[in-house]
Formats: C-alpha cells, sequence, structure tokens
C-alpha cells in the first residue's frame, strides 16, 4: 500500500459567469475517482457574486444556487461580495451547504454560518502517515495592497 497522505486542492475564484461552473464539477469529480488515496478539496476564493451581471438583478440568489449545487466544499470572502445588499449576502451564507471560512471577520453578521479555520486530516492508505493541514481566510479592505496592480490595455 501507499505510504503517501495526499491532499489535492482545486481551487477557483473570481468567478463572473455560470458558463464553467458545471465543468468545475466534473473536474472535481473526475480527481475524485482518479485519485481514491488521495483527499481531494474544491475551494472558491472570493469574487462570485459581484460583478456577476445576474447578480445585479438577482442579488447572488443563480450564482449561490449553482455553488450550491455543485458540491463546493469551502467559499472565502472577496472584496466583490461586499457589492451586493448584505441582508442578501447574509442569507447566502447561511443557505450555503459547504463550508464558508472566515478568519479575519468574526463580528460578522453571519459568523454563525461560518468558520474561522478548518482543518483537514489525512492519512496514507497503508495508515503509516498522517498530516493536518489548516486553512484560514482573511480579507483586508486595505485599498495600497492592490495600487501595484495596473489596469490591461
Amino acid at each position: 500500500g501507499s505510504s503517501a497522505a495526499r491532499l489535492i486542492i482545486l481551487q477557483i475564484t473570481d468567478v463572473y459567469t455560470l458558463e464553467n461552473i458545471a465543468s468545475f464539477k466534473t473536474l472535481v469529480e473526475e480527481t475524485r475517482a482518479n485519485n481514491p488515496d488521495a483527499t481531494v478539496v474544491s475551494m472558491l476564493t472570493g469574487d462570485f457574486l459581484s460583478p456577476y451581471l445576474l447578480s445585479s438583478v438577482d442579488r447572488g440568489a443563480g450564482m449561490m444556487n449553482a455553488l450550491g449545487k455543485m458540491g463546493l466544499d469551502y467559499i472565502t470572502w472577496g472584496n466583490h461580495e461586499a457589492d451586493i445588499d448584505h441582508k442578501y449576502v447574509c442569507r447566502h451564507v447561511r443557505n450555503f451547504p459547504g463550508k464558508w471560512i472566515n478568519s479575519n471577520m468574526l463580528n460578522h453578521e453571519a459568523m454563525d454560518a461560518q468558520q474561522e479555520y478548518d482543518v483537514i486530516e489525512l492519512t496514507s492508505p497503508d495508515g503509516k502517515n498522517s498530516r493536518k493541514v489548516g486553512l484560514c481566510a482573511v480579507l483586508s479592505d486595505d485599498p495600497a495592497l492592490y495600487s501595484h496592480f495596473k489596469a490591461p490595455g
């Protein structure tokens, strides 16, 4: 048997359309099927409610419905989630079937439906090796973090 404790993370970010959601779901399913000895985790690391055009009409309902149905394991905040009315965002947090990680906004109104962190425990198929991997997610409101980025064109 294998003595490797394996973790595969499939991550997406800045999802502004539903166009590729099905492809990502298929990637996650195929990766899990092709790697039975590994722990496979899927995550979306922010910026998915806005500037998605449909969210300007349905306040993120369509995107959250699709994300919920794709079996996504983790979501974290991005700066564009604040572009949607906060009461709707809180509703989306509470209805998301996966884990929503928020490590630095602990006074958030919907913190009851979020986790400050998570720990993934891995064990090799032969049981000889184990590992713990911690996940956290932080968000900053400091625009200077992005000042060195230039607009394309």
